[in-house]
């Protein structure tokens, strides 16, 4: 078995997810120049530049500019792991971007590679460290497994699936919890669900079910044995077979188009994809799923890249990581996709003196409810397990059956 800590083997083992990522990200160009076409040359000295994850994107970021005085300038990824791997490393991204933004896991091997990276948590600028809770700046998202503060924690949440109320005869309100079979061997949704096509995301999952099921035995959901991604792609593929997904889904968009047309009537997905669909069906005409078995719970952190230290702008990206910890940020991503993170306490502030509304307040509160009636059940995710290579060579398996 080769080092999975080594960059070698970490681009080997998500070739197949490189190749596919450059068809899906069609407007990037070949690998030595991918992606750092995306951001403007020469940026202004308050600029800051990120590349990640969209969904940890404001939809506005004006507001960050009038309440720091910065500006972000941010390149999205998808959420595949073999994509962001290979910008970071192949691509060289951090010639450009000062800030990478993605879930746990990656800081295990780029930390150490020295592509992030150590936060200096004595920073002037980096004002809410200390009251910020253990629970999300220890984590294993932000720290790495030698230990070291490689990140800072930026939104978290734990996911499931979108569905139909209505088309499952449930009630209305969202608050029944669902089973995965719901997703997996249910004659009612059969031909109707939607699937993602990234094993990092759609594996484990699968293998919570067959555990909380007691179809398999599986230790751990999110750190795969090779026998063990045998079994679950055994499983997956067989429910393939027999015709349970009506599409394999690829990108963020794809989620909302599908439920937004009625194209499924169950998806595995983010939950924002949700709050979209319904923005154009109406509200509560879809629901994200409270479940059974338990959650692909995740947190993003936010990682320096190691070329920054160079740029002269340090201080700035400080300034940028506090944001994540305040309460504008905090109440922004809560209110428009559901997502909670660090000092919610600091969101409900913010909202007060800004005079949202009671109700929107009121939610602000709830989606922290939400979060740690969720965050009580099993699967804690990474994108990096012991036998990332086995569980991609078994995936390839499932995407061409």
């Amino acid at each position: 078995m080769k080092d999975r800590n080594s960059i070698t083997s970490q681009l080997d083992l998500t070739r197949r997810d490189m190749l596919k990522g450059i068809a899906v990200t069609g407007a990037m160009a070949v690998a030595g120049t991918l992606g750092l076409s995306r951001f403007a040359s020469a940026a202004a000295s308050q600029t800051v530049s990120a590349y990640g994850v969209t969904t940890a994107q404001l939809k506005d970021w004006s507001v960050l500019q009038k309440s720091t005085g910065l500006k972000m300038q941010y390149a999205g990824s998808n959420n595949d792991v073999g994509v962001f791997m290979r910008d970071v490393l192949a691509s060289q991204m951090g010639n450009k971007a000062d800030i990478f933004i993605f879930e746990g896991g990656t800081q295990n091997i780029l930390g150490p590679q020295g592509a992030y990276l150590v936060i200096d948590e004595k920073n002037p600028n980096l004002k809410l460290w200390q009251r910020t809770p253990d629970v999300w700046k220890r984590s294993a998202v932000v720290v790495g497994k030698d230990g070291k503060q490689y990140g800072v924690p930026v939104i978290g949440n734990a996911d499931s699936f979108g569905y139909f109320p209505d088309k499952l005869g449930v009630k209305a309100d969202g608050s029944t919890d669902l089973s995965w079979k719901t997703v997996y061997e249910d004659d009612r949704t059969r031909g109707r669900v939607g699937y993602d096509n990234t094993w990092n995301y759609s594996i484990g999952v699968a293998a919570l079910y067959l555990k909380s099921s007691g179809k398999a035995k599986i230790a751990d959901p999110a750190d795969l044995s090779p026998a063990e991604a045998k079994t679950v792609v055994d499983f997956l593929v067989a429910r393939k077979k027999a015709g349970q997904f009506r599409t394999l889904v690829s990108s963020f968009e794809q989620q909302i188009q599908l439920l937004s047309n009625h194209e499924v009537d169950v998806i595995n997905c983010w939950e924002p994809a949700v709050r979209e669909a319904n923005l154009k069906l109406g509200e509560g005409a879809t629901r994200y799923a409270y479940t059974e078995e338990g959650y692909y719970k995740w947190g993003h952190g936010a990682y320096i890249a190691s070329q920054a230290k160079g740029r002269g702008n340090l201080d700035n990206v400080y300034t940028m990581l506090n944001y994540f910890l305040d309460g504008e940020y905090r109440a922004l991503q809560a209110r428009d996709r559901g997502y909670a993170g660090p000092n919610m306490d600091l969101a409900v502030e913010y909202a007060t003196k800004n005079s949202w509304t009671p109700e929107q307040v009121e939610s602000l509160k709830a989606t922290q409810q939400k979060v740690d009636r969720k965050f009580a059940k099993p699967f804690v995710s990474t994108t990096t397990p012991s036998h990332s290579d086995a569980i991609e060579d078994e995936w390839q398996r499932f995407l061409n059956a």
